[in-house]
């Protein structure tokens, strides 16, 4: 039997700059990373990272959740940390990051202990060793979003995402621009997808931006209202749906919302961002219950290293029907970071299955990016007084 002899836990942080929908810049991302050394000398290694959560609170759930699996044989820590998560699904907060950077580290283990080649067996099966991915455009300057579609459309993408200005006049400026490039490679089929992240606020104020996507083709729109705003999004989408597919991403926070959504007839997809659902299994469950409910299944993104973009090229490789290509490029390949030695590149829209390993980091390069643990502790202790209605006051009078 191979048991979980000890947890090695990092958090990587890398400086970056783009902007998603209504302007709302990203400046930093954070990278949850777990080492687990086996019984039998082998080691997983798996990411997570923070969502609805931040990183020093998945942080404490990795350590605390690492001394309950210590000394556990691999099959039973997957098991222990599925029900865990799924008991934490009743309460209103996950740290997802925290079962994801786990179970990831716990499969690739368990793929190295079975000898199999990819972790994709280990999930459910092989169904792909060459898997589509995605182009993201971030929010910018019309023009210069313009020349990144036609860089990925000339790269052989097949599916881009990009974010939208929340005003309704520039968003058809930009729909104008994307219109006339995606015209000019008529021949070609690419799908556009608008990436609202819940910019509109009214059905009616959503109904006019759909109005502007439908007019200038747009395929797909993401997320467009506020994600506790399901009546009014199923609303657009019978409104729309002969037209344009809604897809909900924030609005998902636990499988048994997937009910929900089907019941509601409130999404013709479903985006299952990493870290979103936590566990790989859970996440891959949940796709294929999305898919049996009727609705499709996007892999979407969160930029990580090659230790996440690995584990999520073979999840998506485990999934029978791939209904979208694979949204998560890693951070190399759009920022420049690499913490593997050989990082893998995008080839005509693909990426090849791989497995990483240890031998293959760059621990130099990953030693630039660790967050100490002074950082991480002021971080808890800011989210800790956050939650606390009376902290400071009980701080002043000496309790």
């Amino acid at each position: 039997m191979t048991n979980v002899k000890r947890v090695t836990i990092a958090v990587l942080s890398f400086p970056m700059a783009h902007h998603i929908s209504g302007w709302r810049q990203i400046t930093r991302a954070f990278h949850l990373i777990v080492f687990l050394l086996t019984s039998s000398g082998i080691i997983g290694i798996g990411e997570g990272t923070p969502y609805w959560s931040n990183i020093a609170e998945d942080y404490a759930k990795t350590l605390s959740l690492a001394r309950k699996i210590q000394g556990l044989n691999l099959e039973d820590v997957l098991d222990m940390l599925r029900t865990s998560e799924y008991e934490e699904f009743k309460r209103k907060r996950v740290n997802y990051g925290a079962y994801l950077a786990l179970e990831s580290a716990i499969i690739h283990a368990l793929s190295q202990s079975k000898r199999v080649r990819y972790e994709a067996e280990i999930l459910g099966g092989v169904y792909r060793i060459k898997i589509p991915v995605a182009y993201t455009i971030f929010l910018s300057h019309p023009k210069i979003m313009a020349y990144k579609l036609e860089n990925a459309i000339k790269s052989g993408y097949k599916h881009v995402k990009f974010k939208i200005p929340c005003n309704l006049e520039e968003l058809e400026k930009q729909l104008q621009i994307f219109n006339s490039i995606r015209n000019q490679y008529g021949e070609v089929e690419v799908v556009l997808r608008a990436d609202a992240n819940e910019c509109f606020y009214t059905f009616e104020r959503a109904e006019k931006a759909l109005l502007i996507m439908e007019r200038y083709g747009v395929n797909i729109v993401e997320q467009p209202m506020p994600r506790d705003n399901l009546k009014d999004m199923a609303k657009l989408r019978k409104r729309f749906y002969l037209s344009l597919e809604i897809m909900l991403d924030e609005s998902l926070r636990k499988p048994s919302d997937i009910e929900l959504f089907a019941s509601m007839e409130v999404a013709d997809i479903v985006n299952f961002h990493p870290s979103k659902l936590g566990c790989l299994t859970i996440t891959r469950e949940t796709i294929l219950e999305t898919q049996k409910l009727g609705m499709k299944a996007n892999i979407g993104s969160a930029l990580m290293t090659e230790i996440g973009l690995s584990h999520y090229l073979n999840l998506a490789a485990s999934i029978p029907r791939l209904d979208y290509p694979l949204e998560e490029i890693g951070l190399n390949n759009l920022y420049g970071y690499a913490i593997s030695q050989s990082p893998l590149i995008i080839e005509k829209g693909t990426l090849p299955l791989h497995d990483i390993r240890v031998r293959n980091l760059d621990f130099a390069m990953i030693k630039n990016f660790i967050v100490n643990n002074k950082v991480l502790f002021t971080e808890l202790l800011k989210s800790m007084m956050a939650k606390c209605i009376n902290c400071k006051e009980n701080l002043q009078e000496g309790y």
